[in-house]
């Protein structure tokens, strides 16, 4: 090492003091690598001035040495230690998972694609950028180019993914590399360009990355047309993979934890439960207070209201009868038995069914059957057959729900990845279908509808429709 790292040449201590180094006065930090991929293990003082007898310089670990996900590098001793509970390690990796701010060393930088002459354009995009939203960051949804810049250090080579949401392709999304030297990457069409993706659902997108300095860029421009509102692009869960090394765990994000040292990840706490940063449990809910998934904190239950339940009908009995019950919204968070809360109402009193939907009959036991081949039916009455030089049109038509038809389910779908399948999502109620109560405006509920189509007499496709 050179003579300035020799622990005479860093003495610090102050005149007529002889107060000597601890080891929480420095920290240890590596030199640059030289040519040969070494480096040193040099203590640098907190305060300069205040200690002397710093520890001597010491040959580090090799330039691309890296501990595994769930460790990191421990510069007294240099050796990989497990984290500990309530924090999480990649590795040679970095996570970016919560947006609550943008996170250091990101930069959202705005333009006009196509700038005025007097760049009036340019200054009313000033406002425009990437915007964090918690577990997520949302794009703008103007005719702004704003870009979410990111520059990492690779010593050897690795790779970035990210989640994302692109559901309207009135925007362009592009993600692009550059090196030191701003020169772009060379990437195909399929890295750069970001395919569209269904709306509500999710896509990952992978790009690999050469050693030394890469500069990302995730890039959007949205199109106006007719001045309609355009879905902004959803980006989240950022993860690099190649750098040499990481000195520190990452605390777990409040309303999530990791139970055991040692953790490459964090989970999520459960419903009725929460935690604050860095925990390696979560606590429950006090009484009448209720959180979802992944909550930092819990919310007063309300009194229950008529918006808390919902009313179906029983499938028919052997007498052609149904009756109506109703069932509270679930994740159920209201309270019952307090002041101004609601009872669920009472059982109706049994009825006849309403008809079958057209194409369909009523058998012996009130259940609804599809006609047999070469008949039809107006849902009313019994299956006839077509006249003469004629056949049936065969399709579906739903004019009564009294039960959700055995091709059709429901489910639920979270912007945020919080379970939701014990929703109710979308209702049956008599002569139409709705859609329940979410528990939050990400919650998206999915109707799906399956239907198979006879081809040839040995070939048939199948596609299913989804109503949101």
């Amino acid at each position: 090492p050179s003579p300035l790292w020799t622990p005479s040449s860093r003495s610090c201590r102050a005149l007529g003091s002889s107060r000597s180094s601890r080891s929480g006065d420095y920290y240890y930090q590596y030199t640059e690598c030289d040519s040969t991929g070494s480096r040193w293990r040099v203590a640098i003082p907190l305060s300069p001035g205040s200690c002397s007898d710093l520890p001597s310089p010491t040959r580090g670990t090799d330039c691309s040495f890296s501990c595994p996900a769930g460790k990191f590098l421990e510069m007294s001793s240099q050796l990989c230690t497990p984290c500990a509970a309530g924090s999480y390690s990649l590795g040679s990796g970095l996570r970016f998972d919560q947006w609550d701010a943008i996170p250091a060393g990101f930069t959202s930088l705005a333009s006009f694609l196509d700038p005025g002459p007097n760049g009036e354009d340019i200054q009313a995009c000033n406002s425009s950028s990437w915007t964090p939203q918690g577990v997520y960051l949302e794009s703008n949804r103007d005719e702004c180019t704003v870009s979410l810049v990111y520059a990492v250090h690779l010593e050897k080579q690795g790779s970035v993914s990210f989640t994302y949401q692109y559901p309207d392709n009135n925007i362009f999304f592009e993600f692009y590399v550059q090196n030191e030297q701003c020169q772009e990457m060379s990437q195909t069409d399929d890295q750069k360009w970001i395919k569209v993706t269904s709306s509500g659902e999710w896509g990952t997108h992978t790009v690999s990355l050469k050693s030394g300095t890469n500069i990302l860029y995730w890039r959007t421009t949205g199109i106006l047309v007719g001045g309609k509102m355009v879905k902004p692009v959803l980006l989240k869960n950022i993860q690099i993979e190649g750098v040499a090394y990481t000195s520190e765990c990452f605390p777990c994000r409040p309303g999530w934890f990791s139970p055991m040292p040692g953790s490459s990840s964090c989970q999520a706490c459960p419903s009725n439960t929460y935690s604050g940063k860095g925990a390696s449990a979560c606590s429950s809910c006090p009484e009448h207070y209720y959180s979802h998934e992944g909550w930092a904190e819990c919310k007063v239950r309300p009194p229950c209201s008529e918006k808390d339940y919902f009313q179906i009908h029983t499938a028919c009995d052997s007498e052609g009868k149904t009756q109506v019950l109703h069932r509270w919204v679930e994740p159920k968070i209201c309270v019952e038995n307090v002041t101004g809360a609601v009872k669920l109402p009472a059982t109706g009193q049994r009825e006849p069914c309403p008809p079958c939907n057209p194409g369909y009959y009523n058998s012996n036991d009130s259940t609804c059957l599809p006609c047999p081949p070469g008949t039809h039916s107006d849902g009313i009455y019994a299956c006839v057959e077509c006249p003469a030089g004629t056949e049936p049109v065969l399709g579906y038509e739903y004019k009564w729900w009294n039960v959700l038809p055995s091709n059709m389910k429901t489910s639920c779908f979270n912007v945020g990845n919080s379970k939701c399948d014990d929703m109710n999502g979308w209702e049956v109620a008599g002569d139409h279908i709705r859609s329940g109560a979410g528990s939050s405006d990400n919650d998206y509920l999915i109707l799906s509808l399956t239907k198979t189509f006879v081809l040839t007499k040995k070939s048939k496709m199948t596609h299913t429709f989804s109503f949101r």
